[in-house]
């Protein structure tokens, strides 16, 4: 008789997009049974397409199911054939699936989602801070051993989403105010680009620099070379663009002083936000249509609670502070009666050499 797979509890239905991988795994750890991540969907790093594969989910199914965004075809896969034992919770906005079909629903605090038994409320994404580096590491030490003067100010530069605008003029401008605020303070700059920041943007930005410092353009092919995490550690302050929570969310965690530069929204983006404004929420439970995502007004409200500041105004009047931050173990217990009531055994099935 053939030995029985291991058990898997939990299974991360996982995509390509890192601020969405980075909070599965983080609910994983938090949850504390074992776990596996199976790659499901590939996506742009903004927009609507994406590409699936499924050929690792078969029998028998895990206790758990986290998927995010667009990994939800994975649970109506999997849902479709025979995963009745198994609960399935979605981060995110379950598009074209009705409330009801899934165990639990967390929106991001961007997302403008209906309220619900099963819709679990989180004031900041899940995303962690980078894992702290050793004093001794080589991004540690290339930053310490550059001699650029104090203080630094690290610039996370993203890219344009399908809600809101930012174009290289834009960040023309962002850039030249933090170069010239470089230049007051006798400091220097960390800058870095982002999976979704195009090539017109990261010319402009690099234009519109003189101070000391450095700019790192973001590589997927050499992810080791990659300097954000050291750059939240080491620097003294940060700025960040306003298209993206995930990372407003590991920056915010960074302990350090942040501020956010929204994005701009052109005419077509603020008429479909009205229109989604007036959607009855049962269209939206329903899964038939899709509810609004508005980064700029939860960056708003983070403002207004002194969390975070809007670049160009004063500083935040309330830096992070680790009891503020419980979302990721209410969430887990929220999850846990879920496992508790889970069937199934997980364990996808093994590929042949």
């Amino acid at each position: 008789m053939p030995e029985a797979q291991p058990r898997d509890e939990v299974w991360l239905l996982t995509g390509s997009r890192f601020g969405e991988i980075a909070q599965q795994r983080a609910l994983a750890r938090a949850l504390g049974r074992p776990w596996r991540e199976i790659p499901v969907a590939r996506m742009a790093p903004s927009g609507k397409q994406a590409s699936f594969d499924f050929s690792d989910l078969a029998p028998p199914w895990p206790r758990l199911a986290i998927s995010f965004g667009k990994t939800l075809e994975a649970v109506k896969y999997m849902k479709a054939r025979g995963a009745r034992e198994t609960r399935f919770v979605h981060l995110g906005l379950p598009r074209k699936l009705a409330a009801g079909e899934l165990d639990l629903i967390v929106p991001m605090p961007t997302d403008r989602y209906v309220r619900a038994p099963n819709v679990f409320s989180i004031r900041m994404p899940l995303n962690p801070a980078p894992t702290p580096l050793a004093h001794d590491s080589r991004a540690v030490q290339r930053l310490l051993g550059a001699g650029w003067p104090r203080p630094w100010t690290a610039l996370i530069v993203g890219g344009s989403t399908t809600r809101g605008d930012l174009t290289p003029a834009q960040v023309a401008r962002i850039a030249a105010d933090a170069d010239a605020r470089a230049w007051e303070r006798g400091g220097s700059l960390l800058v870095s680009t982002s999976p979704r920041t195009p090539a017109a943007v990261a010319a402009a930005l690099r234009q519109a620099l003189t101070a000391p410092g450095e700019v790192y353009l973001f590589d997927a092919s050499s992810p080791t070379d990659n300097p954000y995490g050291a750059y939240l550690q080491m620097a003294d302050e940060l700025v960040v663009t306003g298209d993206s929570a995930s990372m407003i969310a590991e920056c915010w965690r960074s302990g350090r002083p942040l501020w956010v530069s929204p994005l701009s929204t052109n005419p077509r983006q603020r008429w479909m936000r009205r229109l989604r404004s007036m959607v009855p929420a049962m269209l939206i439970r329903s899964g038939r249509v899709s509810a609004d995502v508005d980064v700029g007004g939860w960056v708003g409200q983070l403002t207004r609670d002194g969390v975070i500041g809007l670049w160009g105004r004063p500083e935040p009047g309330r830096p992070y502070h680790a009891a503020d931050d419980d979302d990721l173990q209410r969430l887990a217990a929220r999850i846990e009666p879920l496992l508790a009531e889970g069937g199934g055994v997980a364990g996808p099935k093994v590929r042949a050499a």
